[in-house]
């Protein structure tokens, strides 16, 4: 299992290259099967700029595909892009987290994966 995890640490610094992004550290999940009906693909620590990611499926710890993991850290790198703001509606606070704006953010980020030579492979036209 080694060996994808170094993979991925490939594909993330490649990810990172490719979208101009700096200071960006990765780290793995570290469980031991499904616990709870929940799952998290990932999330992003903004202050310390550390995304932890799941790399194995949640039930029978098989690793994921490239394509899948690709896509989840274009988003968590994303909310670096277009962070979370607060915003008042219907009379309280909330916090925006995924907004209109955010996901145009990921579609231009999927696009320039996509052609790229080596990473746009794993897309489908």
């Amino acid at each position: 299992m080694k060996n994808h995890e170094d993979l991925v640490k490939l594909l993330f610094d490649k990810v990172c290259s490719l979208l101009a992004v700096k200071g960006i550290k990765l780290r793995f999940m570290s469980r031991k099967g499904m616990k709870t009906g929940s799952y998290t693909k990932a999330y992003i620590n903004l202050q310390k700029k550390l995304i932890t990611l799941d790399i194995y499926s949640p039930k029978t710890m098989k690793p994921l595909s490239i394509n899948g993991l690709i896509r989840t850290i274009v988003h968590e790198i994303a909310h670096l892009q277009k962070p979370p703001y607060r915003q008042r509606h219907r009379g309280r606070w909330i916090n925006r987290q995924h907004f209109p704006e955010f996901y145009k953010q990921v579609e231009k980020n999927l696009n320039k994966i996509k052609k790229d030579s080596i990473l746009g492979m794993h897309f489908r036209d």
